[in-house]
């Protein structure tokens, strides 16, 4: 089979005055720091910690804006973060969350290839400042997750995290640290969590979390959440594969002419229905040797005729309209690029980054071979979707339409599949286009509808850039800036 990176790694990320009462907490001796670091302790649990501080060195990045790094430390996991407050107003606009996909990939590459407020310069030896960046109007933060991947790291003889719901738990512990103890003006501004690819089952899984912790423990930090939203989500496997046939076969992407020929077309045709069969009992009964099974049906009756051919020069899984520029798996430049500016000695210096790290990787294979090996790649987190907008969570999954790894007709399917009340009018609703003010963007499919013990009006859609490929905020900056202001500003895209 096509090595594991080539298979899962699906990239799968002021006022003056604001934060002048914050104070960190306090030991008998004065202000709790370790190493130029103030530190947060959790008021419910010892394990928990956070260690940050203000970031001076505008050359890291000049975000326009106040910034901050550190590392959340969960027993002996530690997770590092990057936060940027809104160059718009931090106390009133959104706060949001970036979770980069992989499993195993960096939350820098969000931060410095597509959305964050600087973008790696040509060089790989510094920063420009991005006039589409995500924290023109919102608070955002950049996660290195799980602890393993980037800067994050473990201490000697823990076991690399392995589920995305190991993964929810400690990022929920980090958020409510946040929220209660750092910037507790933030407590009460509106929520997001937002990522791309594997966060499909990252961003659902965390979400969840969130809303069970804070029915079951109201007089815990409660964090305020309102929606999601990701980007080319890794959501269901099943309907990922069946959306290759689509992808490569039809003119749907928005291509002149199909990818594949129709010899290539009548032969993923004739796999597909053993495929879907086997990731249907994988689904019933996830047993990692059933779904290890469902998997290779699906390799080589159907994935393998294009990814077999991609990466290291050949095809590009990420943009079916172009070839891999990159002699690697990730088939883009600038991540590279950010590997090299991310292990420079003074950026290194500016971070604080400890002994323990040894160097910083993009991407984690350790961390991979970790979520493979119990079969968190395998399951689908549709269940997790349907239990946001119970519980009154708006939810957007928006795509590239050139994307073959996490493919806009598979998460098509799978919306279209999902079991609640607002089922039937998603699938009989037709495609509609939305504009950038007179500019065609792509098209949408939503529904508000009641739902839920409280019986609140939640919003579930799946919106499309024409152009774009897997990494939308990097292909299409300024139509992604469009997308995520009008969730944000008005749930809709009529």
């Amino acid at each position: 089979m096509k090595p594991l990176t080539a298979i899962s790694l699906l990239f799968a990320t002021a006022s003056a005055g604001l934060f002048a009462h914050q104070e960190p907490l306090q030991d008998a001796n004065g202000l709790l720091e370790v190493e130029g670091f103030q530190v947060y302790q959790s008021r419910h649990s010892e394990h928990h910690s956070v260690r940050i501080k203000q970031q001076q060195n505008d050359k890291l990045c000049n975000a326009h804006s106040k910034q901050y790094t550190g590392w959340l430390d969960v027993g002996s996991k530690h997770i590092f973060f990057w936060f940027f407050e809104s160059q718009n107003k931090p106390s009133e606009d959104p706060l949001l969350l970036w979770l980069t996909g992989g499993p195993g990939g960096s939350g820098m590459i969000g931060q410095l290839q597509e959305l964050g407020p600087c973008l790696i310069n040509e060089y790989g030896n510094g920063t420009v400042y991005n006039e589409y960046g995500w924290s023109q109007n919102a608070n955002l933060i950049f996660v290195d997750q799980p602890a393993g991947v980037g800067f994050s790291y473990i201490d000697e003889g823990t076991p690399v995290p392995s589920t995305s719901f190991t993964a929810a738990e400690d990022m929920h512990h980090f958020l409510q640290i946040f929220v209660s103890d750092i910037f507790p003006d933030l407590a009460k501004t509106e929520f997001h969590i937002t990522g791309e690819s594997y966060a499909g089952h990252y961003v659902p899984t965390l979400a969840a979390q969130i809303v069970s912790q804070n029915i079951l423990y109201p007089k815990r930090p409660q964090v305020n959440l309102q929606s999601i939203f990701v980007g080319n989500g890794y959501v269901s496997p099943l309907d990922t594969a069946f959306g290759y046939w689509e992808t490569l076969c039809s003119t749907n992407p928005g291509v002149d002419e199909p990818i594949f020929n129709s010899t290539r077309c009548n032969i993923m045709a004739a796999n597909l229905p053993r495929c879907m069969e086997l990731s249907k009992v994988c689904y019933d009964h996830p047993d990692p040797a059933i779904c290890r099974a469902a998997e290779t049906v699906c390799w080589y009756g159907v994935i393998e005729h294009y990814d077999g051919e991609s990466g290291e020069g050949g095809r590009n899984r990420f943009d079916i309209t172009r070839p891999c520029d990159t002699q690697d798996e990730l088939c883009y430049p600038e991540i590279s690029r950010i590997g090299e500016f991310l292990n420079l000695p003074w950026v290194w210096e500016a971070l604080g980054v400890p002994k323990a790290v040894k160097n910083y990787t993009v991407f984690s294979e350790e961390v991979a071979i970790a979520f493979q090996l119990t079969n968190d790649l395998g399951i689908s987190t549709q269940p997790q979707v349907v239990y946001l907008l119970e519980n009154g969570i708006d939810v957007l999954f928006y795509q590239g339409n050139l994307d073959l790894a996490c493919n806009t007709a598979g998460n098509l399917n799978w919306a279209s599949k999902m079991s609640w009340p607002g089922q039937p009018a998603f699938v009989a609703q037709s495609k509609r286009m939305w504009k950038d003010g007179k500019q065609e963007v792509g098209w949408f499919k939503e529904v508000k509808t009641k739902f839920g013990v409280s019986e609140k009006e939640v919003t579930f859609a799946l919106s499309t850039v024409n152009g774009a490929g897997h990494l939308v905020p990097f292909d299409k900056p300024k139509e992604a800036l469009a997308l995520i202001t009008r969730w944000l500003n008005k749930r809709t895209f009529a």
